[in-house]
């Protein structure tokens, strides 16, 4: 089967739940028909299956694989998903788009492939009521399922889930309705892997706003996106890509975020206390008025780490808007405006403090606009182009840290507050070639006391320019190792370190200071040296005993051992001068003597005499 509806309440895995008792699965588009879903296992509903116009099935999702000569556009036989609530609306004829089929179309040659889907909106030729959803209160997965809301909200998670949705597509009611595609209330954790999900309202419907395709409403429980998901903001006005609406947490990596085509249509609305972590991803606004992309409402904490940030289309569509007293933390993340004047890389427009460790440039939109009285605090250069970097339009402290750099025309930051504001800078300051400021602020403080820093002056209003440095700028001058040490110089900010002997301890002609060394090596220098400095060397030296007397000094000494060994010698025969004569009763050579006595059998015993 292809199109499945739900015949009664009851959980997924139970046959008696669908009409014709058989279970959904690969390709399976699902209606719940106006009764509840209860998922008791986990479900994949990936569709591989192609199909040729001609042989669509009826209320079938589908995506254009080859448009051939199939005419897609025509209402009667593809429609917008959930726009056969009221008057259907067309698709465009485009490889990739989304339809859902009215019945099996003319006979042509263009293909699309089947959609595996959770769906509750209505759908009268196949007696489909509207209303019903699915559930997920236990920690089951779903895998390929295009996710649409109809009367009421379609995937509910609840309970204590932790469950991950992978190659999923969500997308919030299409026509008048005001419901999401899925509605989060879980204490656990909701992953969506890869997923798709997209505010609601299609173009031509009539407006409402909340069709959110996602929506948070936990207060525990954390929304995690992965692995290159995009969240887009719908059509109409106020429909979300998510929306998070209570004091939960939101990450996302490897992500895009994009504002939709409708109105205040964001990608991510974070609505009251709660966190959206963002790493690794693109955020832009969109192409409606006020689409932005993350919108942080609240008194909720915004944190983008390694991303870019991009303003929108049209105005007032930013990459992101810190409306209220909530925080936002830029880190290693880039800032741009806008291709439209109001659209703004980041816009903060109450009292909640702005963070941003990363450079900021204009394009058509602002950088960076700071509309009231809460602190913008950048560390990163800030770059002019048709518009400034940074706007600081009220009495809110401005902090940069970096580069100001505007153009011939516009300055990098500038501010329209008469009054002067609570600016303070610590870097460069870069004139325009024709002279142009850096900034038009009637006054700022340098402070902390900018390091390596320099003032770009213009000289003929063309190409030259004269530069001024901080002290501590690398500008030729010698190395600290290399200067007399105690000298101070570089306009007090640097102290040699290097000492400097004195020509009279160096050797004579060596090259030292500023003349040659003067010391010489003397016979009063050698003897001092050795501690003989009042002796004669030869008399010390003479002193010294010879090699014959140490000789005699260690026979003399060694007299008893010689003597022993001499006479050893001599009782062993081996004296040439005195033979050895031995008796049964003694042994004699020269004046040694040894008596024999014993039996001369068992028992002999030789003793010197």
């Amino acid at each position: 089967m292809a199109v499945i509806k739900a015949q009664a309440s009851g959980n997924w895995s139970a046959t008696g739940t669908w009409s014709g008792g058989v279970v959904p699965t690969l390709n399976d588009t699902v209606y719940a028909n106006g009764f509840t879903v209860a998922l008791d296992q986990s479900i994949d509903l990936t569709g591989s299956a192609v199909d040729t116009s001609g042989s669509f099935i009826p209320g079938q999702i589908y995506q254009i694989v080859s448009l051939g000569t199939t005419n897609f556009t025509l209402t009667a036989n593809c429609i917008a998903p959930g726009t056969n609530a009221g008057a259907p609306v067309a698709i465009t004829s485009a490889v990739g788009q989304i339809f859902q089929a009215v019945n099996a179309g003319t006979a042509s040659t263009g293909t699309a492939r089947r959609m595996g889907a959770l769906l509750n909106f209505v759908n009268t030729p196949l007696t489909i009521a509207t209303g019903g959803g699915f559930t997920l209160a236990a920690s089951y997965n779903i895998t390929g399922a295009y996710i649409q809301a109809g009367s009421a909200n379609c995937l509910t998670v609840s309970a204590a889930a932790s469950s991950t949705l992978a190659g999923c597509r969500a997308t919030g009611s299409a026509f008048t309705l005001s419901t999401r595609a899925i509605a989060f209330s879980s204490s656990g954790t909701l992953t969506l892997n890869g997923i798709v999900a997209i505010g609601g309202r299609v173009a031509g419907t009539t407006g409402a706003d909340g069709a959110h395709a996602i929506e948070s409403t936990s207060a525990a429980g954390t929304i995690a996106f992965t692995n290159a998901s995009t969240v887009t903001g719908g059509s109409a006005t106020v429909n979300f890509g998510l929306n998070n609406n209570n004091t939960g947490a939101i990450t996302v990596t490897s992500c895009t975020l994009t504002g939709g085509v409708g109105g205040n249509c964001d990608a991510i609305s974070n609505n009251s206390t709660g966190t959206v972590t963002v790493t690794s991803s693109t955020i832009t606004g969109g192409t409606g008025g006020g689409a932005e992309g993350i919108a942080n409402i609240g008194a909720g904490t915004v944190t983008v780490t390694s991303s870019t940030i991009t303003g929108g289309g049209q105005n007032l569509a930013n990459g992101i808007n810190n409306s209220s007293n909530g925080t936002v933390t830029l880190t290693s993340t880039t800032v741009t405006g806008g291709s439209n004047v109001g659209a703004y890389g980041v816009n903060n427009t109450s009292t909640g403090p702005v963070t941003i460790v990363g450079d900021v440039t204009a394009s058509t939109g602002l950088g960076v606009n700071n509309a009231s009285t809460g602190p913008v605090t950048i560390t990163g250069n800030v770059t002019a182009s048709t518009a400034a970097g940074v706007l600081n339009a009220s009495t809110g402290p401005v902090t940069i840290t970096g580069t100001l750099t505007p153009t011939t025309a516009v300055h990098a930051l500038q501010c329209t507050n008469t009054t002067g504001a609570n600016i303070t800078l610590s870097g460069s300051l870069i004139y325009a070639s024709n002279g142009f400021a850096p900034t038009n602020c009637l006054k700022f403080l340098m402070n902390p006391t900018p390091t390596m820093a320099r003032v770009r002056f213009a000289k003929n209003g063309a190409t030259t320019y004269s530069d001024f440095f901080t002290a501590d700028n690398s500008l030729g001058q010698a190395a600290i190792t290399d200067v007399r040490f105690g000298t101070v110089y570089a306009s007090g900010a640097l102290t040699g370190v290097a000492y400097i002997p004195s020509a009279s301890s160096v050797a004579f002609g060596v090259p030292v200071d500023n003349t040659t060394g003067t010391a010489t090596l003397t016979a009063a220098n050698v003897r001092a040296a050795l501690g003989m400095a009042t002796a004669n060397l030869d008399t010390q030296l003479a002193a010294i005993p010879t090699a014959a007397g140490n000789a005699s000094a260690v026979r003399t000494e060694l007299t008893p051992e010689l003597t022993e060994i001499t006479e050893v010698h001599a009782i062993h025969g081996l004296d040439i001068a005195n033979a050895l004569t031995v008796t049964p009763t003694s042994r004699t050579s020269g004046a040694i003597t040894q008596a024999i006595t014993g039996d001369g059998t068992t028992n002999t015993v030789v003793t010197r005499v």
